[in-house]
């Protein structure tokens, strides 16, 4: 009887590592952002990025701030980054 348990935990298991992740649903009528919006949008995240690396080499935060920073910031960035990609958009990785 255990082994049945354990095979339906692994078979569960199996089955949510093995599905992609899944995006919110896009409503009806609602409009994707504009590549234009994300291009702006990774802009701005990348000059937050220089200020955090600014602001850590004059002394104004320290460096766990900065990394903490970055953690926040990552995320998002690399997201807009592989939508525009995929949107056949040229990302350069310092642009």
């Amino acid at each position: 009887m255990e082994w049945l348990v354990l095979l339906l935990f692994a078979a569960l298991a199996a089955l949510l590592i093995g599905l992609p992740l899944r995006r919110a649903p896009v409503l009806p009528g609602a409009e994707a952002p504009s590549l234009e919006a994300l291009r702006e949008e990774r802009a701005r995240l990348l000059a937050e990025l220089r200020e955090l690396d600014d602001d850590a080499a004059s002394g104004r935060i320290s460096a766990a701030e900065r990394r903490s920073g970055r953690r926040a910031l990552g995320p998002r960035l690399r997201e807009l980054t592989e939508t525009l990609r995929a949107e056949g958009d040229d990302v350069r990785a310092g642009a």
